[in-house]
């Protein structure tokens, strides 16, 4: 399980969260650091799933997390109050939780060694129609 940041750095980016929604929060916590380690192993990186490799992909995670946080009991994005919005809908920071992980960016620093390559995940093969 990866540890990068914990839920007492999510809930001070938070600000105030209730000791009823603690067990959300923790998975939310949990959910953020395990797809931030995946992505960032998808594009390359070989990251300690205990240690963060950064201030940038701890901001990252954090970020995801209070976004997760906030999607609680919505449909596709971070419930509003305003029922008849006229104005644009709020916008995603998604984008910027990526370029913070350092994602899809690859990382071609050096060549991996063969017990690095083995933690790899398997390369998919694209789906091919053949006649």
């Amino acid at each position: 399980m990866t540890t990068w940041v914990d839920s007492a750095e999510v809930a001070e980016a938070l600000g105030s969260v209730s000791a009823a929604d603690a067990p959300y929060l923790d998975r939310c916590t949990a959910a953020a650091n395990e797809f931030a380690f995946r992505r960032r192993r998808e594009a390359g990186y070989i990251d300690d799933p205990d240690i963060s490799p950064g201030a940038d992909a701890s901001m990252g995670t954090t970020m995801y997390a209070v976004a997760l946080f906030r999607e609680r009991g919505s449909v596709d994005s971070f419930a509003s109050f305003d029922e008849f919005a006229a104005g644009l809908p709020p916008s995603s920071s998604f984008g910027q939780v990526l370029r913070l992980l350092g994602v899809p960016k690859p990382a071609v620093d050096r060549l991996w060694t063969a017990d690095e390559l083995a933690l790899r995940p398997p390369i998919p093969m694209p789906y091919r129609r053949y006649r």
